[in-house]
């Protein structure tokens, strides 16, 4: 049987304040689009006018997608070992794949009303090993992404050391802070992943890989989700966990996992970018993007970012809470074979066993109540 879950919201309340990188973005999680996941460095820049032109016209704008992000492979030089640099060390951009600049791409995002998210890597090489990348030239990488009108940029460490991550991120934070330009900042694996993370993480980003890179299989997608156990303490508005982008609609994810994948994302506040191609996209896909119910679990926050509040072999639960009396819940079978029920005690959220609570199924629209208990067979 393929993967799926049950997502649902019940009763709840608490509160409580928290801090964050002072940039004011990121006050809920980020949305967009991404050119990584699917393209990987086989793009141009008819990709990114096609897929900017899609997602601001087939309603993902209206929801809140608002990011159109490019990955690695921009540069001059990409795929030889050696990006080029000019003589006051600015990276050049590859014409053959932005013949009409990049500059003219950003200004057609921005005039659809959405945001151009940029890329770079915080060591001395990229991933794919061009070098040099911009250890050393943080100063005029930032004032290259600033001169496009970048609203984000995520900041790979493929080429970078443990010691060097806390003070390289402060850099770029600063960097961006003191030019004027609001900058949403991603950190890629700067520190911060799993048992790496540390009270600095979210003075220097708004959000922060929790992972490694996800891949179109559910093996991976459920790889990446554990990142997040233990992690809903962390997050908040202006810092959020980073499990990865999203596979939904890639090939090798069907549209039951893609579900499951979207609503677990959702119930654990990561950031909501798109990794597919969004001009052939299926209507299937498109509806699971743009479940206004699942999205508004993922933007609304309380006091938690979201956690797995129960786990007995295949069947897990997450949990967030949500403002209004309010949780975010989903049932997860994981077992790849068995249909199986799913028992959890509304006890572990706080809940009274003498409280009806209201329940409403976003994905099927089913509603009624429970009490002591919520139970689905998945």
């Amino acid at each position: 049987m393929e993967r799926t879950a049950v997502t649902l919201i019940v009763l709840s309340l608490s509160a409580s304040a928290v801090h964050a990188l002072d940039n004011g973005l990121a006050m809920t999680p980020p949305m967009g689009w991404s050119s990584w996941n699917h393209y990987h460095r086989n793009y141009n820049e008819t990709v990114f006018y096609d897929n900017a032109k899609v997602l601001a016209a087939n309603g993902m704008k209206e929801v809140g997608y608002e990011y159109i992000n490019i990955d690695g492979g921009w540069w001059a030089g990409s795929d030889t070992g050696h990006a080029q640099r000019n003589a006051s060390g600015y990276m050049q951009i590859n014409k053959d794949k932005f013949p009409n600049t990049i500059e003219k791409l950003v200004d057609y995002v921005h005039s659809l009303g959405l945001k151009w998210g940029h890329y770079t890597d915080a060591g001395k090489n990229f991933c794919n090993r061009d070098a040099p990348a911009s250890y050393g030239y943080e100063e005029q990488d930032a004032k290259l992404f600033v001169s496009f009108g970048s609203d984000m940029v995520k900041i790979d460490a493929c080429g970078t050391t443990g010691d060097e991550h806390q003070p390289t991120m402060a850099k770029w934070a600063r960097l961006f802070n003191e030019s004027g330009r609001p900058v949403l900042i991603s950190n890629c694996h700067n520190g911060c992943q799993t048992n790496a993370w540390g009270n600095w993480c979210p003075t220097s980003a708004n959000m922060w890989r929790s992972s490694s890179d996800i891949g179109s299989s559910w093996k991976r997608i459920m790889s990446n989700l554990a990142t997040l156990v233990g992690r809903g303490e962390y997050g908040a508005p202006g810092r959020w966990n980073d499990p990865d982008f999203l596979e939904v609609g890639n090939s090798g994810i069907s549209d039951v996992e893609g579900i499951s994948h979207f609503s677990l994302w959702c119930v654990t506040s990561s950031p909501l970018i798109a990794g597919n191609d969004l001009t052939t996209m299926s209507a299937g896909t498109l509806a699971t993007y743009t479940n206004k119910v699942a999205i508004s679990v993922n933007q609304r926050y309380l006091n938690n970012a979201g956690d797995q509040v129960m786990a007995n072999g295949t069947q897990q639960v997450w949990a967030k809470p949500l403002p209004d009396n309010e949780y975010g819940v989903v049932l997860l079978n994981h077992d790849d074979k068995l249909s199986q029920t799913i028992t959890f005690a509304l006890s572990k959220l706080g809940i009274a066993a003498s409280a009806t609570c209201q329940v409403y199924n976003i994905w099927t629209g089913g509603n009624g109540t429970a009490t002591a208990t919520i139970s689905s067979g998945i």
